[in-house]
């Protein structure tokens, strides 16, 4: 009799211990958010966005819409994106033609075509105000700046160390309105409360000059 109560006992157990899932499971039952951080830059406008200047210069998107991370957005905590030409996305960088005469070959625009990196360091967990100032000893690598390779053997590809890469510095850094909903954050960016104008260096030291490159985006990091 007893040895049947405990196995009637130990059947009860087994059959609770089946119902109930794990705390393991219950976790990774919870599906990831769709699109974690999405990256949307503003479209280039028709009349020049510099004081002075005759031509519509910038950096600005390809005109196909907000960038998933699977077309090259990744957040850090630094925000690095780099345009996938697999995905047929690219970035819109219209430098002055003055800028555009200190360079010895054409421009790549996406991560397969010219390694493009436009970064803003810190963002994740920056608060509103000016984000990305540079700061020696790297005053490239720790600032807001927009990396890229150019063709300068003339082969048609663009790759390192037989072409030459080139760095644009917004040195006043970028100014960041963040702005928190239950589901997301919101990161709003733009030069025209810094300022627009943007060293160019071949490399990370060889100065080129500064020209006027305004940068304005918005990226939104789901919770």
């Amino acid at each position: 009799m007893h040895s049947r109560r405990g196995f009637l006992a130990l059947s009860l157990i087994l059959t609770i211990a089946a119902m109930v899932p794990s705390s393991a499971t219950v976790f990774a039952a919870k599906p990831p958010p769709q699109n974690p951080t999405t990256v949307d830059l503003h479209l280039a406008p028709t009349t020049p966005p510099c004081a002075g200047m005759t031509e519509v210069t910038g950096i600005y998107q390809d005109g196909n819409g907000i960038y998933l991370p699977n077309e090259g957005v990744g957040f850090g905590p630094d925000l690095d994106f780099r345009p996938l030409c697999s995905a047929n996305r690219q970035i819109n960088a219209l430098l002055p033609a003055a800028a555009l005469a200190q360079l010895n070959g054409p421009m790549g625009n996406c991560r397969e075509r010219g390694n493009v990196l436009l970064k803003i360091p810190d963002l994740q967990n920056a608060q509103s105000g000016v984000v990305g100032l540079s700061h020696p000893p790297n005053a490239v690598i720790d600032s807001v700046h927009y990396y890229f390779v150019v063709d300068s053997n003339g082969d048609g590809r663009f790759a390192l160390p037989r072409d030459d890469a080139y760095n644009l510095v917004w040195q006043s850094g970028i100014w960041l309105n963040r702005t928190e909903y239950v589901d997301r954050t919101v990161y709003e960016l733009t030069t025209d409360m810094t300022s627009p104008n943007a060293e160019l260096f071949r490399g990370a030291t060889e100065s080129k000059g500064t020209f006027c490159v305004p940068l304005r985006l918005t990226a939104t990091r789901m919770k």
